[in-house]
């Protein structure tokens, strides 16, 4: 062989690990990726708003300041009619001092004096306010519906700068 040969006969072998290796972490990186939104009917859908009964899973957040990211697995706002369990990270600025009860972030509780408002706006979108009246920090949370469970979430906090999530939403069980 001459060197030339030689040197191509290296590249050819070397490339197929190469590029094997780079469809395997290619894959692996697709398989993690945040869950599609659940199978459910609309008129199930429909039925688990109506009846403020429902999960919101949050797969990103958005704050004003700084960069997006998406979120994994057991992020969520937790509707039961008359309790409402947030359990959602935050990223923002504060205007005043900071208030952790029981050591917790400011997205991490459980309220149990709400009000609850209810728009459709057009049909298979909602408008859901949630009123948190025992929450120090926090106003409220304005939920977007669809009926093909995608959802979002405004956070409106009295010493915060707000925060946006996006994901899904589907019947509580």
């Amino acid at each position: 062989y001459s060197q030339t040969q030689h040197m191509k006969r290296n590249t050819t072998s070397f490339s197929f690990p190469v590029i094997a290796f780079f469809i395997s972490a290619m894959m692996g990186l697709l398989s993690c990726s945040t869950a599609q939104p659940v199978a459910v009917s609309k008129e199930d859908l429909t039925a688990a708003i109506t009846a403020d009964k429902w999960v919101f899973n949050a797969q990103r957040s958005d704050p004003p300041i700084g960069r997006s990211s998406f979120l994994s697995s057991g992020y969520e706002v937790r509707c039961s009619g008359d309790t409402a369990v947030f359990v959602l990270p935050y990223s923002g600025t504060m205007q005043a001092p900071a208030r952790f009860p029981g050591g917790k972030g400011p997205l991490d509780f459980t309220s149990t004096d709400l009000t609850i408002k209810k728009v459709e706006k057009s049909p298979g979108k909602w408008i859901v306010t949630l009123k948190l009246n025992d929450q120090i920090d926090v106003i409220s949370g304005t939920f977007t519906f669809f009926d093909n469970g995608k959802a979002s979430l405004d956070v409106l906090f009295t010493n915060r700068t707000p925060i946006y999530f996006f994901g899904t939403v589907e019947p509580l069980k």
